[in-house]
């Protein structure tokens, strides 16, 4: 059986209609059961007590007999009529002698009979038997079983016809609506993992003219996620239109900042405020900067862009612009590239933007003389960009707070930066439907970021 077709059926088993249908099998087939249990005791409580009266009746015959002699008679008589798979007639004489269609010996657990020597076959069902005393010695007489063994075939037979396509058919009944049912719950499932993850456009598939529980559950599902992409828009549009409205007015401000500078001396308390004033001016410049590019990132244009792109060859661009900057403070920057083009989709720009700012947070907070490397790999179905560093890395319990805007550890607040680039980065990543992980370097952070399946071999936009 294929893996996909095993685990959609063990699937399936686990869903709660299926539960719900194997148990309603059960209890219709318990019922059944118990009905058939109940009318086979009963019938077979009345053949009984048919071979108990036919016994009694020819025990009856045999009590006119008031002699040995006159018993073995009659019972000669009798048992020469008698085909003993039916029906034997036994009689133990006083002396021992025995007279009958069968040999019978008495036992512990009540009697014993026995196909005579010379005799015809007995019946391959056993007897009812019954025994008495009689002119001095013991008489047997003894009904087959067979109409109990028919009744109990009858009863296997109309068990299997009447229960197994009971169940056969209830649980293939419910298994296509448990089928259906698991459809609807994947459906559900794969919303909320969408959601989730950040792709507030996501919604369940809507089924015109159903009105069941899941279908209700659905509608909500689909209003609550176009309530909260509504706010998580305009929440955006107003932070994006803050950052706008905000910028042109502080780069004027950093213009004129520059031009006062300009016309003071250098040697003056009024200079050193001044650069002071326009570095805190730059920094807020570059801080809504920032903020602009996240907002039009996660408004989705970037995606228009989307063209192949070589990620080893976007490093190698990275690394040799990067080099100068890492030499002055004693660093170097290693590479480690295939030697084939390793190709996603993606816009190229934000794929080096977001490298860019990792090797900068990396040149920022590692001490000098230590290595950054950056490699690129392919790992099964995926791509991987990677960069490395041997700074003090950031604490595991910190790695998913460092992803939000304008947030800083601790130790970072004496160093320059406004806590946007790994926001950028993530928000690049979400972009591309790529996976952004963060490790540990041991020492250092690892930084990676994961795109889905590389294309076979396109065109590389350059």
């Amino acid at each position: 059986m294929p893996a996909g077709l095993s685990r959609a059926l063990a699937r399936s088993a686990g869903s709660t209609p299926m539960r719900q249908a194997i148990g309603l099998v059960a209890v219709v087939a318990l019922v059944n059961l118990v009905t058939l249990g109940l009318a086979y005791l009963n019938l077979r409580g009345g053949v009984e007590d048919g071979l108990r009266a036919n016994l009694a009746q020819h025990m009856a015959g045999f009590q006119v007999a008031a002699s040995p002699t006159a018993l073995e008679i009659l019972v000669a008589a009798e048992a020469d009529a008698a085909d003993p798979a039916q029906r034997v007639f036994v009689y133990i004489a006083p002396d021992g002698r025995v007279t009958g269609n069968a040999d019978a010996r008495l036992t512990g657990d009540g009697v014993e009979i026995r196909r005579k020597p010379e005799g015809r076959p007995l019946g391959a069902y056993g007897y009812f038997p019954r025994v008495e005393r009689m002119a001095g010695g013991i008489l047997v007489i003894g009904e087959s079983r067979a109409p109990l063994h028919e009744l109990r075939e009858t009863f296997i037979v109309l068990l299997l016809l009447s229960v197994a396509p009971t169940v056969l058919v209830s649980l293939g009944a419910g298994a296509m609506i448990a089928a259906r049912a698991r459809r609807r719950v994947d459906q559900i499932e794969a919303t909320l993992k969408r959601l989730s993850e950040g792709a507030l456009d996501a919604r369940i598939p809507a089924e015109p003219g159903r009105e069941d529980d899941l279908a209700r559950i659905g509608a909500q599902i689909n209003r609550m996620a176009a309530a909260q992409e509504a706010s998580t828009e305009a929440l955006r549009q107003v932070s994006a239109d803050i950052a706008h409205d905000l910028k042109t007015p502080l780069q004027r401000m950093t213009v004129l900042l520059h031009d006062l500078r300009d016309s003071l001396p250098d040697d003056g308390t009024e200079a050193v405020l001044a650069d002071r004033a326009i570095a805190e001016a730059e920094g807020a410049v570059g801080v809504f900067h920032a903020l602009l590019q996240i907002a039009q990132i996660e408004g989705g244009g970037a995606r228009a862009q989307f063209a192949p792109v070589d990620l080893a060859r976007v490093a190698a661009e990275m690394a040799e612009l990067y080099a100068p900057s890492a030499e002055e403070s004693r660093r170097r920057i290693r590479l480690d590239l295939p030697g084939a083009p390793v190709t996603v989709s993606g816009n190229r720009g934000l794929i080096g933007q977001a490298l860019a700012n990792l090797i900068e947070n990396a040149l920022r907070h590692t001490p000098e003389g230590t290595d950054i490397d950056i490699s690129v790999r392919r790992a099964g179905g995926t791509a991987d960009l990677e960069v490395a560093d041997r700074g003090p890395g950031i604490p595991a319990g910190e790695r998913d707070k460092v992803l939000r805007r304008l947030y800083r550890l601790e130790q970072s607040r004496t160093t320059p930066g406004h806590g946007l680039g790994l926001a950028l980065v993530a928000a690049t990543a979400a972009a591309h439907g790529a996976e952004l992980i963060l490790g540990d370097n041991a020492p250092g952070l690892s930084v990676r970021l994961r795109f889905p399946a590389p294309a076979a071999a396109p065109p590389v936009h350059a």
